[in-house]
């Protein structure tokens, strides 16, 4: 069967239905094959999937990236050089 990340037929009251995806389960043709969805119309889970959006939305996308590439930063390459301080970044123009 295709697998897809659009909620079934099912889904169409639940919370957890945002349309185009299901905003707990990654995909929900799997969570029905045994008869039932652990998500369908639990208010517990649709309280945790909306403390984890806020979690999301409160920090922001880009400060998650930059983050990222801080500590990108500061790992060592293989030849033992730190990522910010390759020899063509410390190049200097002569004038």
């Amino acid at each position: 069967m295709h697998k897809s990340a659009k909620p079934v037929r099912k889904c169409h009251n639940c919370d957890l239905n945002l349309g185009q995806r299901c905003g707990l389960f990654a995909d929900p043709h799997k969570q029905w094959q045994s008869g039932k969805c652990r998500g369908y119309l639990n208010p517990e889970l649709y309280q945790q999937y909306l403390a984890n959006r806020d979690r999301r939305l409160e920090k922001g996308q880009a400060a998650e990236r930059r983050e990222r590439a801080k500590k990108a930063r500061t790992e060592p390459h293989h030849d033992g050089t730190l990522a910010h301080r390759t020899p063509l970044v410390d190049r200097h123009r002569s004038p």
